[in-house]
């Protein structure tokens, strides 16, 4: 008797096994339920710690106590399956591993498309079962630290630091369970990498540099995936040494490598109606902190939004995020926010608010040419005055293959602190991406890389 010759019980009917593994997208019951008996028989051990032959004998033998004679064909998708799911990301790791692939979008059971550069396209890859995929999905959440229910049906979470888990209840959903995995391809990042990765140019990239480190705030716009997140990370590594700084999220995913920075995270009511921590929470609670500068992931609602104004005009530089379409449109969120947070405040002194707290707006996109994720543009925020907020548009971007960032206006309300690392009068009318590498730190008008935004270096999820 070998250590896996143990009596058990048989759930069904011994009968005469289908001819096709496949029924509807997912295993027949019959060949699901050997599968279930085999995942049981190994519990506790590694497939890895199994020969081949092994693993084989011990699959059929479990059919054959159903009275099933398996095929070659039968037993090689079996196992196929059991080796997948033996991976830290189960049947979904060789999507995970695919260093294009930005997001995963998992329907149900027999449907899973995959996002590349904001489009979406379908694939091959199917869980045996619903309950093999609704199990997944509870595995996945427990990864995460988290879970979902019928009374608290939408669940948020990270796994391995890279990898952010979106889950909707079936409860909810037309099918289901949703699930929406997105995969951060840098583990470590830097605004010199992004140059490399054609984000920018050499000198926007230096004057993000330069504000991360003078202490400028900065608002970060853009559509879903494309890249706030990963540029807010790049440009807090520029934050010197000696601040102290504080992250704010609902899902950790701004990690920096910093030896001063402290992370809060924000939550929902937990399933009695308890346990809210708000964002605003978070902010007021690091002003007791001793933090010199302050992250917010991003300002969602009115009451972030007027706090996080707040605690900058106050002195303590800030960076966060808001969607929005453009640099104006990323304004104007702030401004509606802000108008919600304080009912019969006038307009102008929300605008005097935005202008003592926000020094530039950065807007990111997809470039529709080249597909790749750009500056599209930085506006830097003057004065309010005369019913508006005054501004300069510093760098434009044109859509192009190559790309082409103009530079509309060469005097910075932040001059003093640009200069003499970034002289914008000496900068050509128009930047564009040229082969050569620029040297760290130093401006320039290229930077360098044939490799897009999305397939830059990047660790292996595992």
């Amino acid at each position: 008797m070998n250590r896996f010759d143990s009596p058990f019980q048989l759930p069904v009917t011994p009968a005469t096994p289908p001819t096709s593994s496949v029924n509807g997208g997912g295993l027949y019951p019959a060949l699901m339920t050997i599968l279930d008996q085999f995942r049981a028989k190994i519990h506790g051990i590694t497939l890895d710690e199994m020969h081949p032959r092994e693993r084989e004998r011990l699959l059929r033998s479990i059919g054959e106590s159903y009275g099933f004679e398996l095929t070659q064909s039968e037993v090689t998708e079996l196992l196929s399956i059991a080796e997948q799911e033996s991976r830290p990301f189960g049947l979904l790791q060789s999507l995970i591993d695919e260093p294009t692939i930005s997001d995963i979008i998992v329907h149900d059971y027999s449907k899973v498309s995959i996002q590349i550069g904001r489009k979406n396209f379908p694939t091959d890859v199917r869980f045996p079962s619903q309950q093999s995929y609704e199990a997944y999905v509870e595995k996945l959440l427990i990864k995460a630290g988290t879970t979902y229910s019928t009374k608290q049906p939408i669940a948020d979470g990270m796994v391995c630091g890279l990898v952010r888990i979106h889950a909707v209840h079936r409860s909810l959903c037309s099918g289901g369970p949703y699930l929406t995995i997105r995969v951060n391809r840098f583990d470590t990042i830097s605004l010199d990498m992004l140059a490399n990765a054609e984000l920018a140019p050499g000198p926007i990239i230096e004057y993000f540099r330069i504000f991360g480190q003078q202490g400028r705030t900065i608002l970060l716009v853009g559509e879903v995936g494309t890249g706030k997140t990963t540029l807010a990370r790049a440009i807090a590594g520029s934050i010197p040494t000696h601040d102290s700084v504080l992250v704010i999220e609902d899902t950790p995913e701004i990690r920096i490598e910093h030896p001063h920075v402290r992370y809060l995270s924000t939550r929902e009511d937990n399933a009695e109606g308890i346990g809210k921590v708000a964002p605003s929470a978070c902010i007021r609670a690091g002003m007791r902190m001793a933090m010199n500068r302050i992250i917010l992931g991003e300002i969602r609602d009115a009451e972030a939004a007027e706090s996080f104004i707040d605690v900058c005009a106050s002195g303590h530089p800030g960076l966060s995020t808001v969607h929005g379409r453009s640099a104006q449109e990323g304004i104007a969120r702030l401004e509606l926010f802000l108008g919600r947070a304080q009912p019969g405040v006038s307009r102008q002194t929300i605008h005097e608010q935005i202008a003592g707290a926000v020094h530039a707006v950065v807007h990111l996109g997809v470039c529709p040419i080249s597909g790749k994720r750009r500056v599209f543009e930085v506006r830097e925020l003057g004065a309010a005055a005369d019913g508006t907020i005054r501004h300069r548009v510093i760098f434009q971007y044109k859509p192009g293959q190559t790309g082409e960032w103009r530079i509309p206006n060469k005097v910075s309300y932040h001059r003093e602190v640009l200069e003499p690392a970034l002289v914008l009068s000496s900068l050509p009318d128009s930047l564009q991406i040229s082969p050569t590498r620029p040297r760290t730190g130093t401006p320039s008008a290229t930077s360098s890389s044939a490799s897009t935004f999305s397939s830059s270096p990047h660790r292996r999820v595992a």
